[in-house]
């Protein structure tokens, strides 16, 4: 392994915190904006938590998919958080922890950044072992905060206190949080000797720019959508899994590249507020859509298809593992980046991408295109893989290569010399070069179980047997090795020095091949979006950063395929418009789909798509909670505590320009305590007037307006029905003013439930309706029958055939 990969690690490990030179007096350091990160990449998702010495305040990022070897949103917390330490899980071979022992000797002026890479004094290394993902769970779990209203209260309110605060799905989140809990916890006398450990609160915070969308909601959307494969189900395997039907897979299937449904999936992950870079994607989708281009764009995307993950091969290349077919391959990238740049230069003045695009074509990426060119012959594949040297870079080489040349003939004359000195009964022989071992000849096996020693009174010295040939070194070919000599190790060594250099050559300008990679990927998943808007009928967003949300005739992208006849829905919010609704309606009358919807246009437009609707001007929004009560695993909560939780992040997390979607909150308990809690929770949200967020609540408590004061800010819906002639309800799926009821009955009814139960049902609910005393259900009296009786009447209503008497 080379140098450049090297760490020295002296004092630096979980039990010992001397750093590398000398030790940290933090006792004496001004804690003023004093951070402690913590981080661990696993299975390509991050996960990010550190803690302020100043404020004592434990932060916990979103969980994060961040593809090595560059990891870019790795990097942007690095320089969002600026740590003074930083712990990580892991060990020092990992490459995530490399690049960042990288941005930390970038930051620190008295660490080395040759390459031999130096652990920084204010880096540490925890072990996966020590650190297991388990145990750093259960400590985040039992951990003390001083913010806790009672320190009386029970265990299972103390976690559901944590859970509020904590998105227990991200576990590597979950994983990083815990191992700094416990770093803290065993080494804080180095930290601070001074004070105790302690921790106010747990804030959970998103990278600026990113709108905070926690996984509930994302799986609410049906962004991303794992379903099993039929064959991993039959053999019991949970973890292969394919696409099923997503917001995802709705585009995905137009990325022509591996990097572009990445880049795709990374978009999707990460929905921005930043309304320039929002309408930087929405310029190239509204120029992609343009008839006037689609020529250039149906020819860029047969250029984008040729592209390929480049990470894998630059990762060869830097442990000196690249083969041929790997060297060809970054070539073959490098060239379709130039032509895709060339065939965008003519419209870099209509597109910012395009443009951009082009300013990351350097000289340097020109150059490597042309050295790796001009260096390999991509042509000669040996069998081996390794890349072949053309001829004319080197003269020493080339010379090495000429000689070569002339051992087939030398060879050549040698076996007609060596088959002259063999036996009569050995009539052909070669003479062949192994490297190490040199020259030796090679005989066939000249009849079965002979004796390889019968050739030593001729000067042979027997070496081997493989494949049914007997080696022998004679002194012609102890004379060849002494005239041509290790020709071939020469030329192999030779060729290895001029691919590392090469290596470093590449590596040192890695940046230049990537960043154009990047913006390629981007504007293959951008076609994608823009495919996907004309086959379905997408328009282009208007944005703005007023906190008004103005949707017309919005549809449900997944959904209006599904049912013919989609009815779309307005969703005006903000500005002129109450900033809460309130949805009534039957069961089945489309409420939820219509909250999906909602909640999925606004989070398209976050991600620079357009969006299925006649008109839209979305507002920017902070963050993203959609409340739906779930069973988890992950959790020992119950389906009202998880409620519960969901519903305190929204308050705990929320800004004016936020969304809160609540589907049914509060259904998980009994009526009244669940109406009662719901509206605390929706005047909360009140009382904050012209700051309210904008709240999409779906309820069956009718009587919630009772519960509630008057407000400019809350506006009363329902989904519209009608009943036909026969007095059978009819869903309109339409949302208009009001308050509707229930019904119940109905639905109970139209779905086939036995109407002696419905009516029975109606009773009750007349006589709790009217406060009348619920009468019982009068049983229909039998009378005793005996045993004659009875056979009387089984003759009486059943007839016997006349042939059984034969």
């Amino acid at each position: 392994m080379s140098s450049q990969f090297l760490f020295e690690l002296k004092g630096n490990n979980s039990s010992n915190i001397e750093s590398s030179d000398t030790r940290i007096e933090s006792g004496n350091d001004d804690q003023e904006d004093c951070n402690i990160l913590c981080m661990i990449w696993k299975s390509n998702k991050l996960g990010t938590s550190y803690y302020s010495l100043s404020s004592n305040l434990l932060y916990i990022y979103e969980e994060y998919i961040d593809n090595g070897p560059q990891f870019l949103i790795l990097k942007c917390i690095y320089r969002e958080v600026l740590p003074k330490y930083v712990v990580c899980v892991g060990s020092s071979t990992d490459d995530y922890i490399k690049i960042l022992i990288d941005a930390v000797n970038d930051e620190s002026p008295n660490t080395t950044t040759s390459d031999n890479r130096r652990l920084p004094a204010n880096f540490f290394i925890v072990s996966m072992k020590e650190y297991s993902y388990e145990l750093c769970k259960l400590l985040l779990q039992q951990v003390n905060i001083a913010s806790f209203p009672d320190e009386e209260s029970s265990d299972i309110l103390k976690e559901m206190y944590i859970q509020s605060l904590v998105n227990f799905d991200c576990k590597t989140s979950v994983y990083a949080a815990g191992a700094l809990v416990k770093y803290l916890d065993r080494n804080w006398a180095f930290f601070s000797p001074d004070k105790e450990l302690q921790i106010l609160y747990i804030h959970q915070v998103t990278r600026k720019n990113q709108v905070l969308v926690d996984w509930s909601s994302v799986n609410a959307f049906q962004v991303f959508q794992q379903k099993s494969h039929e064959a991993g189900s039959k053999r019991g395997v949970q973890s292969n899994s394919r696409e099923g039907m997503s917001i995802y897979k709705l585009f995905s299937s137009h990325c022509k590249s591996r990097i572009g449904q990445r880049r795709l999936r990374n978009l999707l992950m990460n929905p921005t507020f930043d309304i320039i870079e929002l309408n930087k994607r929405l310029d190239f989708i509204q120029f992609a859509l343009q008839p006037a281009y689609r020529e250039f764009i149906d020819g860029l995307q047969g250029f984008i298809k040729q592209l390929v993950d480049i990470n894998l091969i630059l990762r060869e290349i830097q442990n000196s593992k690249a083969k041929s077919g790997s060297w060809q391959t970054l070539y073959n990238a490098i060239h379709h980046t130039i032509i895709i740049n060339e065939l965008s230069r003519p419209h870099r003045h209509r597109c910012v991408l395009l443009s951009e695009l082009c300013d990351t074509i350097s000289s340097e990426l020109i150059g490597l295109h042309q050295s790796i060119q001009d260096s390999f012959d991509f042509s000669k594949k040996l069998k081996i893989g390794r890349p072949v040297i053309k001829f004319g870079i080197d003269a020493n080489l080339d010379a090495k290569k000429l000689q070569r040349q002339d051992i087939v003939k030398h060879l050549t004359a040698a076996a007609r010399v060596a088959v002259e000195e063999l036996p009569d009964y050995l009539t052909e022989c070669a003479v062949v070069y192994l490297p190490e071992m040199g020259h030796l000849i090679s005989v066939k096996e000249w009849e079965p179980n002979c004796n390889p020693e019968a050739l030593n009174e001729i000067g042979y010295k027997f070496m081997f047997t493989i494949d049914g040939s007997i080696h022998y070194k004679s002194p012609l070919c102890a004379e060849l090795d002494e005239v041509l000599g290790d020709i071939n190790a020469e030329i192999v060594a030779h060729e290895n020095r001029i691919v590392q250099r090469m290596s470093g050559f590449i590596l040192k300008y890695n940046k230049d091949i990537r960043e154009p990679l990047n913006i390629i990927a981007l504007i293959d998943s951008l076609i994608a979006l823009a495919k996907v808007a004309e086959e379905k009928n997408f328009v282009k967003p208007t944005l703005n950063n007023d906190r008004i949300q103005e949707i017309e005739e919005a549809r449900h992208p997944l959904m209006e395929d599904m049912f013919p006849g989609f009815v779309s829905n307005d969703f005006l919010s903000g500005g002129k418009h109450s900033r809460m609704k309130i949805i009534t309606g039957p069961n089945g009358s489309g409420k939820s789909i219509y909250l999906k919807q909602t909640g999925i246009i606004i989070y398209l437009a976050h991600i620079g798509s357009y969006v299925p609707v006649k008109r839209a001007n979305i507002g920017m929004v902070h963050s993203i909670h959609f409340r739906i009560a779930t069973e988890s695993v992950s959790v020992r909560l119950s389906s009202f505590m998880i409620d519960v939780t969901q519903i305190s992040q929204a308050i705990y997390n929320s800004k004016p320009s936020s969304l809160i979607i609540m589907d049914e909150f509060g259904k998980g308990t009994s009526g009244v305590d669940g109406v009662a809690l719901m509206a605390a929770v929706l005047q909360k949200f009140l009382r904050q007037n012209e700051n309210c967020p904008h709240v999409l609540v779906s309820t069956h408590f009718q009587q919630i307006k009772s519960f509630l004061s008057e407000s400019a800010q809350l506006e009363y819906q329902k989904m519209s029905y009608t009943k036909n002639n026969n007095e059978t309800m009819v869903l309109l799926y339409k949302l208009v003013k009001g308050i509707s009821e229930s019904y119940a009955f109905d639905i109970a009814e139209e779905v086939g439930l036995d109407s002696g139960i419905i009516q029975r049902a109606k009773e009750i609910f007349n006589s709790l309706k009217q406060h009348d005393v619920i009468r019982p259900l009068e049983l229909p009296k039998f009378r005793a029958i005996s045993p004659s009786e009875e056979i009387q009447s089984f003759l009486a209503h059943n007839e016997i055939s006349e042939d059984i008497s034969d």
